[in-house]
């Protein structure tokens, strides 16, 4: 969890993973697990976070065949909570749907277009169980709040698995 200092790890106090799940989606290693942390009230409140409060995403970690530009989907009405961490200008998506829920960042619009197509925008739209994600040098990392392995892995996979299909046949194009 230290390795990545992004929203919503970098935050909060007492941080846990629990039910941490490890295993293999089509050949890709896949780690899942609950992430627990807490709001005090002495937090600091830049970004408007809730306090005094505990919070718990499902968080997916599935390793990619090699490195990509860095992209992530926020969701728009989250955008604050991400303060300037994201990795690049907005990239616009048209997908109404999608768009009216998300905002896609990133330094590379080629590979933004690539990775979120409107059949994979389509998908991450209508799953819409409160995910983001975040391609990070050779992993994607997706984390839904207040999501739990039991209820949620599987909707989190089915939105993954065309996002790092695109992205690996995205990298093997440029190469």
């Amino acid at each position: 969890m230290d390795q990545w200092d992004f929203y919503p790890f970098r935050v909060g106090s007492f941080r846990r993973a629990r039910n941490v799940l490890r295993g293999s989606l089509r050949g890709r290693s896949i780690t899942a697990f609950e992430y627990f942390f807490v709001l005090l009230r002495d937090s600091a409140d830049r970004n408007g976070f809730q306090r005094d409060a505990t919070n718990w995403f499902l968080v997916c970690v599935i390793d990619l065949d090699h490195p990509v530009p860095p992209l992530a989907a926020v969701r728009t009405s989250w955008l604050e909570w991400h303060d300037d961490e994201l990795p690049g200008p907005a990239i616009e998506v048209n997908h109404g749907p999608w768009s009216r829920l998300f905002t896609l960042v990133g330094e590379n619009e080629d590979f933004g277009r690539a990775v979120v197509s409107n059949e994979n925008a389509a998908r991450c739209a209508e799953a819409d169980v409160r995910v983001e994600w975040r391609f990070e040098r050779d992993e994607l990392v997706l984390w839904v709040w207040r999501g739990r392995v039991d209820e949620h892995l599987i909707a989190v996979l089915d939105v993954a698995k065309p996002l790092v299909e695109a992205a690996e046949r995205y990298g093997r194009a440029e190469s």
